[in-house]
């Protein structure tokens, strides 16, 4: 899937969102009320063997986020890019997203998306991308729902 794919695909599930909801958290950076502070890792997935995505979730704000780290310095810009999606109205932002830190770009070794509020009966999974070397395609990688 290529990039421009991928973002595409972000921005049709956002556009429609059939039953959005609307939390104090969502769309904060996890270091929004140190809710990075309390975070654990419900889950990881290599995307390939330079790359994996981790599913984040804080324990006191009860939200969650996408990390991507590349296991090396990225070698060109938009090199990687996660995405954080909630399940009961599929919410999602990406790195690029206000509150994120914007994608891996040449020299850098990841990036983060702003959270969604995840407390039961919400879930939310993290979702990678790692391009291809002289290519227009990406691997993906998705974490389990927590």
């Amino acid at each position: 899937m290529t990039f421009s794919l991928f973002i595409l695909e972000f921005m049709v599930i956002g556009k429609h969102q059939a039953l959005a909801e609307t939390h104090s958290y969502d769309g904060k950076s996890p270091t929004y009320n140190n809710c990075a502070g309390t975070a654990v890792t419900k889950d990881k997935k290599w995307i390939d063997s330079n790359s994996y995505v981790e599913l984040k979730f804080s324990t006191t704000c009860k939200t969650a986020w996408a990390k991507v780290t590349v296991t090396r310095p990225a070698v060109y810009n938009h090199e990687a890019d996660a995405r954080i999606v909630r399940s009961t109205d599929g919410k999602a932002y990406t790195c690029e997203s206000s509150g994120g830190n914007g994608v891996v770009n040449k020299g850098q070794t990841s990036c983060y998306t702003p959270m969604v509020y995840d407390l039961d009966p919400r879930t939310a999974q993290a979702q990678g991308i790692h391009a291809i070397p002289n290519s227009d395609a990406y691997n993906k990688a998705v974490t389990i729902w927590f």
